[in-house]
């Protein structure tokens, strides 16, 4: 077997985990030690295939990442992070179809947090101290400022 066929092999086997990016799999290869010129075409090959399709990637990924709540920018950055380049991230985003409202989505993650708390009951500090905790869980989901602030509003009155 030469090299091209064993880094074929792993290139597969690695695909067959999960669906992966084209980064990713250069990555992956890269750390096996195989050469550039062979890395980039088994890649080729791979996207011949459909084993390896950044922007259906992408798409999968943006559906995972609303099911597990995610907010836009945290699932960008997270692709940016996978090596799948801006400019799929914004045309994938563009062509959604569905597009789940972040400040719902937001609130569902947020409501929890605040249940069973009178507002009413809370001095100044304590308040802010809460605001400032539901500000910092949507943020770190991936929601921007102005839905988490929209938010706390309806939350925290």
């Amino acid at each position: 077997m030469d090299v091209r066929e064993k880094a074929a092999q792993h290139a597969a086997s690695y695909v067959n985990i999960k669906p992966r990016t084209a980064f990713q799999m250069k990555s992956y290869l890269k750390g096996k030690g195989y050469e550039e010129d062979i890395i980039d075409d088994v890649i080729e090959q791979m996207k011949e295939y459909h084993y390896i399709d950044d922007y259906q990637f992408t798409e999968m990924y943006f559906a995972y990442g609303f099911e597990k709540g995610r907010g836009v920018s945290r699932i960008r950055r997270e692709l940016a992070e996978k090596g799948v380049s801006s400019d799929i991230i914004d045309m994938v985003y563009e062509d959604l179809e569905e597009m789940p409202d972040e400040t719902e989505m937001a609130m569902e993650i947020a409501g929890p947090m605040v249940s069973g708390i009178d507002m009413d009951e809370l001095d100044y500090d304590a308040k802010q101290k809460l605001m400032a905790k539901i500000g910092r869980r949507l943020m770190s989901r991936g929601f921007n400022s102005d839905v988490a602030y929209k938010v706390i509003g309806r939350l925290v009155k």
